[in-house]
C-alpha cells in the first residue's frame, strides 16, 4: 500500500547547496516541466514545491529517475498541480 503523497519545499527560502533544481525543458506553457535536481529521494505522486519568483508553485512529480543511482541527484518530470 502506498504512504500518502509528500510534499518536497525547494521554494525560494529553501534552496541551497545540495538542495535545489534546474529546469531543463518547460513545456504546455510551464504545466510540465522536465528537472534535474540535487536532494531527498522522492517518489512518483509526492509533490514538489519549486520557486516562482517570490513564491512558489506545487507541482506533482509524474516520472521520476536517480541518476547514476546516487540518492540524492535525480531526474523527474513534474506536471502543475496548483493547491485546491
Amino acid at each position: 500500500m502506498k504512504s500518502e503523497p509528500r510534499t518536497h519545499d525547494f521554494g525560494p527560502a529553501r534552496r541551497c547547496w545540495g538542495h535545489d533544481y534546474n529546469v531543463d525543458k518547460v513545456g504546455d506553457g510551464g504545466q510540465r516541466l522536465h528537472l534535474t535536481g540535487w536532494g531527498p529521494r522522492m517518489e512518483v505522486g509526492d509533490f514538489i514545491l519549486l520557486t516562482n519568483g517570490q513564491r512558489a508553485s506545487r507541482y506533482r512529480i509524474a516520472e521520476y529517475k536517480p541518476v547514476m543511482d546516487v540518492d540524492d541527484m535525480w531526474r523527474a518530470v513534474v506536471d502543475f498541480a496548483p493547491r485546491t
